[in-house]
């Protein structure tokens, strides 16, 4: 095995993992709890994407994690199996707009989770080469199948909790994948532990700001409603906290008068800051969002967690035909 730098942290390129099963090409990015590298299951000879935990403050041995800074062994090994327990319940996930998880384990004192290795560009690529933001059509595509996928996590009890364009995958075979699960929360065995901070500002509502405060589908509605609020008016919404403290939210009509009224109130009631007054459901809030869209679905099957890859594209199906950018001018590779 390749030993990796001791001043970045990172695996080197070459590193390989589990008895040479995985091998490592290059760093994709680097987080407070992790790295993700592309690498390649030499069994298959496939691209993959590996997560591997490594907290902010940790340090490298070779290619042996060292938990450091305020990290003791204990805090580290709970963490590390808390990773763990986090990818074996997204592997359960077989659905197009979520990305994949195929396997998880453990090597050098730390845990990788192995990922389906995504060809495409990010929403905040596309809303770039859209000129800052888009037209409220083609907004709303986007946010219904992200919609959709959310619906599915919700359904299995599972909070995104880092929602946000740079998080929306548009791969070249036309799929919209909801990526970086780093945050992600089961909200059935720890519901009322402490969660650790992971969000970002301008699409997280204020109760993630907090510790021990409880979390729910408004939690990831809240940033849905903030990443759409993005794509219609070029602008990241101000914080909850400076809401909180008295900063004008300006509304979505106000920086784009063509966004339809109906699309304006559903935006602001998803942006609520008390959680009562919130949607409380995805499919309320793409109700919303369209109100032709609630009497397509109470024809259609409702969607489950459960449900077969065998037609993945079949739960995604516009209630109007529409047609979605495909992401072959500027492409990227993404986990």
């Amino acid at each position: 095995m390749t030993a990796s730098s001791e001043v970045t942290g990172v695996l080197s390129p070459g590193t390989e993992l589990l008895s040479g099963v995985y091998q490592i090409n290059k760093v994709l990015g680097q987080g407070g709890f992790g790295i993700t590298y592309q690498g390649i299951d030499q069994r298959l000879n496939r691209p993959v994407a590996l997560k591997e935990f490594f907290p902010e403050g940790c340090w490298r041995q070779g290619t042996t994690v060292v938990s450091a800074g305020r990290w003791t062994s204990a805090t580290y090994s709970d963490a590390k199996q808390k990773f763990l327990q986090e990818g074996q319940a997204l592997g359960q996930f077989n659905h197009p707009g979520i990305v994949r998880v195929f396997y998880y384990f453990e090597e050098n004192n730390t845990a990788y989770m192995v990922m389906e290795y995504l060809h495409g560009r990010s929403l905040t690529d596309l809303l770039a080469q859209r000129g800052g933001k888009m037209t409220q059509t083609e907004a709303l595509v986007y946010i219904e199948k992200v919609g959709q996928a959310l619906e599915i996590l919700h359904q299995a009890q599972f909070l995104h909790r880092d929602l946000k364009p740079d998080n929306i995958m548009l791969t070249s075979d036309g799929r919209i994948v909801l990526i970086d699960f780093g945050a992600a929360r089961d909200l059935t065995a720890r519901n009322t532990q402490r969660f650790t901070a992971m969000f970002t500002p301008g699409y997280a509502p204020l109760e993630q700001y907090g510790q021990g405060i409880k979390l729910g589908a408004f939690t990831d509605i809240y940033a849905l409603g903030a990443t759409l609020y993005h794509l219609l008016t070029g602008q990241v919404s101000v914080s909850a906290v400076e809401r909180a403290a008295g900063v004008e939210l300006k509304s979505v009509k106000q920086l784009n008068p063509q966004v339809s009224p109906h699309v304006a109130r559903a935006i602001q009631k998803a942006m609520a800051m008390e959680i009562s007054e919130r949607s409380q459901s995805i499919r309320e809030f793409l109700d919303l969002l369209n109100p032709d869209r609630s009497n397509t679905l109470n024809n259609r099957e409702k969607l489950s967690f459960y449900q077969s890859f065998e037609d993945p594209w079949r739960a995604f199906e516009p209630s109007q035909p529409r047609q979605i950018e495909r992401a072959t001018q500027t492409s990227n590779w993404w986990f």
